[in-house]
């Protein structure tokens, strides 16, 4: 029976995990930053050497709204020391990146092929953290995500719900993407031995405007959706290459994802 850790146990990917994992087949430790401080070397070393984990789930992230500071450290500085701990007890490294390490540098969706080149702190600091996993890892899976549920679909849905005016950008493209299936992908990945990078989000290119749209149609809202553009507009939309094109695993349309996810 393996010894999993799952880092960001209560993160929204980390949550869906502890649903799907099944305990019967391997022996689950669960942490967030109440038990262990990932930002601190000595404390990652600490318990991968006590525990020693076979696998190693990195599902830590630091929002864009946090500040600066705390953004490298979890999610570069950590980073490097989950990297440098499960590389000392030669434990695998499953761990979420994000397609903010692209910047505005094309117009067509992002494959594993492109070169990152991210225009925000926070995409700055998550091509830290895998460059730190490259360097001191050979046994990684990377994992690219789209946009998870966060707080655009969340002020959306709760817009839609109150019947209040809507205001989205028609020239920002993102992947509203699941973390039920990111966390279905980790599970199907964590005894691959088929390392690097993957690129992981619900299919499509819709701007936020059509986003807004889709959720008022499906919780059938009257709310209305107004248009508007931001000075530089961006574009965030990741090429599931080397997972349909290698693996043959396909990921949901985003309209798909938003449909189940708003059934609950």
């Amino acid at each position: 029976m393996k010894k999993v850790w799952l880092i960001g146990s209560t993160s929204k990917v980390g949550k869906e995990l502890l649903k799907l994992l099944d305990i019967t087949q391997i022996e689950l430790l669960e942490t967030d930053v109440e038990e262990v401080d990932i930002t601190d070397l000595s404390d990652v070393y600490r318990y991968v050497r006590l525990n020693r984990p076979e696998i190693i789930i990195n599902c830590s992230n630091a929002k864009e709204s946090f500040d600066t500071e705390t953004i490298y450290k979890v999610n570069a500085v950590a980073a490097k020391n989950i990297s440098l701990a499960a590389h000392d007890i030669d434990a695998k490294l499953i761990h979420l990146s994000s397609c903010e390490v692209f910047g505005n540098d094309k117009n067509t969706p992002y494959t594993e092929f492109d070169i990152p080149n991210p225009n925000t702190i926070y995409g700055q600091s998550k091509l830290a953290g895998e460059q730190y996993v490259r360097d001191f890892k050979s046994k990684y899976i990377i994992i690219r995500r789209g946009l998870t549920y966060g707080s655009f679909i969340q002020d959306v849905i709760d817009a839609c719900n109150e019947g209040r005016p809507i205001t989205a950008p028609t020239n920002e493209y993102v992947q509203p993407t699941s973390p039920k299936e990111l966390a279905k992908l980790i599970v199907d990945v964590m005894y691959s031995k088929d390392y690097g990078i993957y690129h992981a989000a619900n299919s499509g290119a819709p701007s936020k405007y059509e986003i807004a749209v889709e959720i008022a149609k499906i919780l059938k809202s009257k709310s209305k959706i107004e248009k508007t553009e931001t000075v530089q507009g961006s574009y965030k939309i990741l090429n599931n290459f080397m997972l349909e094109s290698i693996k043959g695993y396909k990921i949901p349309s985003w309209k798909d994802g938003l449909k189940e996810y708003l059934k609950k």
